[in-house]
C-alpha cells in the first residue's frame, strides 16, 4: 500500500509526520511526501499512483496574502480534489484545527473546509471531543466517517540526557525556585499574554516564568507586548527564537511545570511533548488537553473562570513536592500514545477507505 501525506511538514520543528511514516512504513506501507504547491494535480499523477492521499494540513492550499488569491487558491484547491475522487483516490483528513491561527478569511475557510470534509472518505480526529467538535462545525452527518486516533507522544524523538540540576545551572536557575515554563511558538490564541498578567499576579520570589520561543509572524505591535510585559517582572524570562531540539531537553528539564494558558484549541502535540518529558502540567479543560492529561498530573482549569490559569499557578506553588510524581504519572500516561499503536489503528483507517471503493 501506497500513502502521500500532503503537505509535508517540518520534521524540524515538528516530528509527528516523521513518526507516524516510519511506524506505517514498519507495517508495510509506502510513504511518500508532497511539499505545498498551489497546484499539485499532475504531481499526484506522476508519483505512482498512491492509494491514499493522506491530508493534513490544509489552510496552506486556502489562506492566501488577500481574498482575490484565497479565493483562487481555494477554487483550485477543491477542484483537484474532485477530479483526484473522480479518479478514484481515497481522501484521508487529519484535523489538526478547525480554522485557521489567524482568524482569516474565516467564512471562506470553513466553507472549504466543510466541503474537504464531505469529499473526504474519512477524517482523523485526535480524541472524541475533536471528534464532536468536527461532527458539529463541519455539518456531518455520518459519525462513522470520523475516526479516533490520539495523537503520538515523543518520548524517543528528543534528545534527553541532560538533568535538571545542569539545565539550571545553565539558565541562572537556583534549586529552591519553582519553574514555570511556556514553550512553543508564541501566537496570541495561545495566551501568553493572560499567562504573564496572570503569573505577575503571584506574590512569590521564589517562583520563575520561562516564556521561551519565536513569536509568530510580523506583528510588532503582539512582540512587543510580549517583551514589555516579560520585563515589566524580573521573575519573568523572555527568550525569543526557534528552539533547536538539542536544546528543549534544558528547558523542560529545569522546569516543574509546563504551562498551556491556551483560549481555544482542539489538539496539542505540545501537551504530549510536556508529558513525554515527564512534566506536570498546568492546561485549561478544552479538547483533546483534557482526554490527555488528567487531574493526578496536571491542574486543570475552566477557561470560563476569568482567574482559573492564576489559581492553578498558585495551587501548583503549594503542591510544589507532589510535582516530580506529577511529572512521572504523566510520563507514564504518555507511554500508551506509542506510534506502534497509532500506525496499527491508521493502517486501518486505510484499509477501511480501500474496502468501501
Amino acid at each position: 500500500m501506497k500513502s502521500l501525506f500532503i503537505p509535508r511538514g517540518s520534521t524540524e520543528n515538528n516530528p509527528y509526520q516523521r513518526q507516524l511514516a516510519d511506524s506505517l512504513e514498519e507495517l508495510g506501507v509506502d510513504i511518500d511526501y508532497l511539499s505545498h504547491q498551489s497546484f499539485f494535480l499532475l504531481k499526484v499523477f506522476r508519483i505512482q499512483k498512491p492509494h491514499v492521499l493522506h491530508f493534513h494540513w490544509l489552510h496552506s492550499f486556502i489562506v492566501k496574502s488577500n481574498f482575490i488569491k484565497s479565493f483562487t487558491s481555494s477554487l483550485l484547491f477543491i477542484s483537484q480534489i474532485f477530479i483526484l475522487r473522480l479518479f478514484g483516490s481515497k481522501i484521508v483528513w487529519t484535523v489538526h484545527n478547525l480554522k485557521n491561527h489567524d482568524n482569516l478569511y474565516i467564512n471562506l475557510d470553513k466553507k472549504v473546509t466543510s466541503l474537504f470534509a464531505k469529499l473526504s472518505h474519512r477524517i482523523i480526529a485526535h480524541c472524541d471531543a475533536a471528534k464532536k467538535e468536527i461532527i458539529r462545525e463541519f455539518g456531518l452527518h455520518d459519525d462513522n466517517k470520523v475516526c479516533v486516533i490520539p495523537h503520538g507522544n515523543y518520548i524517543s524523538s528528543y534528545e534527553n540526557i541532560v538533568g535538571k540540576t545542569d539545565s539550571r545551572k545553565y539558565l541562572g536557575l537556583e534549586d529552591k525556585d519553582t519553574v514555570f515554563l511556556f514553550l512553543g511558538l508564541i501566537r496570541p490564541y495561545k495566551g501568553v499574554l493572560e499567562l504573564i498578567e496572570s503569573f505577575k499576579l503571584i506574590n512569590d520570589n521564589r517562583v520563575k516564568l520561562l516564556i521561551v520561543g519565536k513569536v509568530w509572524g510580523d506583528d510588532l505591535a503582539f512582540y512587543k507586548s510580549v517583551e514589555e510585559g516579560c520585563n515589566s517582572d524580573p521573575r519573568i524570562s523572555f527568550i525569543p527564537g526557534f528552539v533547536p531540539n538539542d536544546r528543549l531537553q534544558v528547558y523542560f528539564n529545569a522546569s516543574d511545570v509546563v504551562v498551556f494558558p491556551y483560549q481555544n484549541i482542539l489538539t496539542s502535540g505540545a501537551v504530549l511533548l510536556a508529558m513525554s518529558f515527564g512534566k506536570a502540567c498546568i492546561a485549561p479543560r478544552l479538547g483533546c488537553i483534557a482526554e490527555a492529561l488528567d487531574d493526578v498530573g496536571s491542574f486543570l482549569y475552566d477557561v470560563s473562570d476569568a482567574h482559573g490559569l492564576q489559581k492553578s499557578i498558585q495551587l501548583a506553588i503549594q503542591e510544589k513536592e507532589d510535582l516530580s510524581s506529577m511529572g512521572i504519572h504523566n510520563l507514564e500516561l504518555s507511554n500508551q500514545y506509542n506510534w506502534p499503536r497509532i500506525s496499527k489503528i491508521t493502517l486501518d483507517v486505510y484499509n477501511l477507505c480501500i474496502e468501501k471503493s
